[in-house]
């Protein structure tokens, strides 16, 4: 065991030096603003119009951020961290040679696993940043929509991370169909296709279960006052044992 956390440290601290190289690690920042631009813009032109009297202003746009966020951005965002990372090494042929080194591959693969949940991670935070600083320009420059209320920091932030706890079952498969096709082309089109899928089971009575809509379950229930734990228990324990058995079916496939 302490081998293992060795050379997980080892291993993590390679995947951190190669990530500064690629587009992986601005893409944790560009994502979640992209959203909060959308939003503010929204809220800019029609804020008025969306934000219904008696209705929290600073409420409307951390929910509809985080619709869009969960519901759309994370799959395509998760998709494409993960095939950044496992391209790192089959763009060149790595895999060989990682799994020549004194480094054991259960380590190599927790790795590529703990990156892009860090870099997921680093996501959550700046997504709670923009929501503020839209919400205070649009108390500067549209005053009157309900802005003007008291900020709730602590409140936006709970919400933020429990849509991320959720994801982990998200980043788990990805991170394993990025490791195990080397192909950009299945790892994108599997994410496309989910995110599609996502959209129509959100409406059903099943959306407790698919992986790719339980941020947006857990957190539209919980800023209306419910929690579902199914939907969290799915989205943070399944994301664990996801990633356990995925590392231990890539560990043990020979590398062509």
């Amino acid at each position: 065991m302490r081998r293992f956390i060795r050379d997980l440290t080892a291993a993590v601290r390679a995947e951190s030096l190669k990530t500064k190289r690629t587009l992986a690690l601005r893409l944790a920042f560009v994502a979640p603003l992209l959203i909060v631009f959308l939003q503010f813009v929204i809220l800019w032109h029609n804020g008025a119009k969306m934000i219904r009297p008696g209705r929290n202003a600073w409420m409307s746009l951390m929910q509809n951020s985080l619709l869009l966020w969960d519901l759309l951005m994370v799959p395509l965002f998760v998709t494409l961290q993960t095939a950044l990372l496992a391209g790192l090494e089959h763009s060149n042929q790595n895999w060989k040679h990682l799994f020549a080194l004194p480094v054991s591959r259960r380590a190599i693969y927790g790795a590529k696993q703990l990156v892009a949940l860090g870099l997921i991670g680093l996501s959550t935070p700046v997504l709670w940043a923009g929501v503020i600083a839209a919400g205070l320009l649009l108390r500067l420059l549209r005053p009157g929509i309900g802005f003007e209320a008291s900020i709730p920091p602590w409140r936006i932030l709970q919400f933020a991370l429990l849509s991320y706890v959720c994801s982990w079952l998200i980043i788990a498969i990805h991170t394993w169909i990025a490791m195990r096709w080397s192909s950009f082309v299945v790892a994108m089109g599997a994410g496309v296709a989910v995110t599609v899928a996502a959209v129509i089971v959100l409406q059903s009575e099943y959306n407790v279960y698919y992986p790719w809509t339980l941020p947006a379950v857990v957190t539209r229930a919980a800023i209306e006052g419910q929690l579902r734990y199914v939907a969290l228990a799915c989205g943070s324990v399944g994301g664990i044992v996801v990633a356990v058995l995925a590392g231990l079916e890539f560990t043990r496939r020979d590398v062509l």
